[in-house]
């Protein structure tokens, strides 16, 4: 059976998604929504809670606003799993390098994904990239996106998510990835399933601290490379665009912060008769 674990920001999972899972997993399942409406628990704590109370012995992490196209995808992860022992968890989206540096592996451009976007114009379009798949449809990577993914029951009797180390709502997917590649099993992507996604995330100063954290504990089997092959220098060149693309994110949230500060918010207000004046009088 698989469980399929949502931290949901509603009391209630959505009909939508609901009925979407049900009707396209095609296998035994469970859903357990963990009401996080009020915001009493951080991703960590909401996905150990989840853990608490599956009972499959495959768990599906998802985000609350995905949905699935096509059927069946449910007997596609069991079968996945089944023939591959060492497997310990399962994505549509992933990276191959880890650079040894508190930077994201979605920074560095080896990547291997498949998702399905609507995109302004209405239309939903497939986004895949199998430049390191060579025609296969599994792919081996470091680690995977916490949008969806799939993780071996039995690990967690020796693995969790760590909310002693971290809070919010970044690097749980990374920090649990790693905690599977320590433990002796794999990680990989499929390109089997279609999920539809929207989002696009957010940058905060929660996500950059936990980045540092995240580096903090495994400095010591950085870097790491699955899937491909990346000489001395390659992975220098990855790691200087990773920390290069983390400064202009830096940038970006700290612009994105002061824009939405309470003081520009209120400068921005008295400011309006202002510019209303200025603008008449040039008329």
């Amino acid at each position: 059976m698989i469980s399929i674990i949502i931290c949901n920001r509603n009391s209630t999972i959505d009909s939508v998604l609901s009925n979407n899972i049900h009707a396209t997993v095609g296998v035994n399942h469970e859903i357990i929504s963990i009401d996080n409406s009020r915001g009493q628990y951080n991703i960590f704590q909401a996905y150990n809670e989840g853990v608490r109370q599956a009972k499959g012995d495959i768990l599906c992490f998802m985000h609350d606003d995905i949905l699935f196209k096509g059927n069946r995808w449910g007997a596609i992860v069991e079968r996945i799993f089944a023939e591959d022992e060492k497997l310990g968890a399962l994505g549509v989206d992933g990276g191959h390098f880890m650079p040894d540096c508190p930077c994201s592996w979605t920074s560095c451009y080896s990547t291997s994904f498949h998702t399905w976007r609507d995109d302004k114009d209405g239309v939903c379009r497939e986004y895949s990239n199998t430049e390191f798949a060579n025609g296969q449809r599994l792919v081996e990577v470091a680690s995977i996106d916490g949008l969806w993914m799939c993780i071996r029951r039995d690990l967690f009797d020796t693995i969790r998510f760590d909310d002693k180390t971290f809070t919010g709502f970044h690097c749980y997917d990374s920090d649990i990835c790693m905690q599977i590649l320590a433990a002796g099993y794999h990680i990989k992507v499929t390109y089997d399933v279609d999920i539809v996604h929207n989002s696009n995330g957010t940058y905060n100063p929660t996500f950059f601290e936990n980045l540092e954290l995240w580096h903090k504990k495994w400095h010591h089997m950085l870097p790491v490379v699955k899937g491909i092959e990346l000489t001395e220098k390659e992975q220098m060149i990855h790691q200087r665009y990773a920390l290069d693309l983390l400064e202009r994110q830096k940038e970006s949230a700290s612009l994105y912060s002061r824009l939405h500060s309470p003081e520009y918010r209120l400068g921005h207000f008295l400011l309006k008769p202002y510019r209303f004046i200025k603008r008449n009088i040039k008329k």
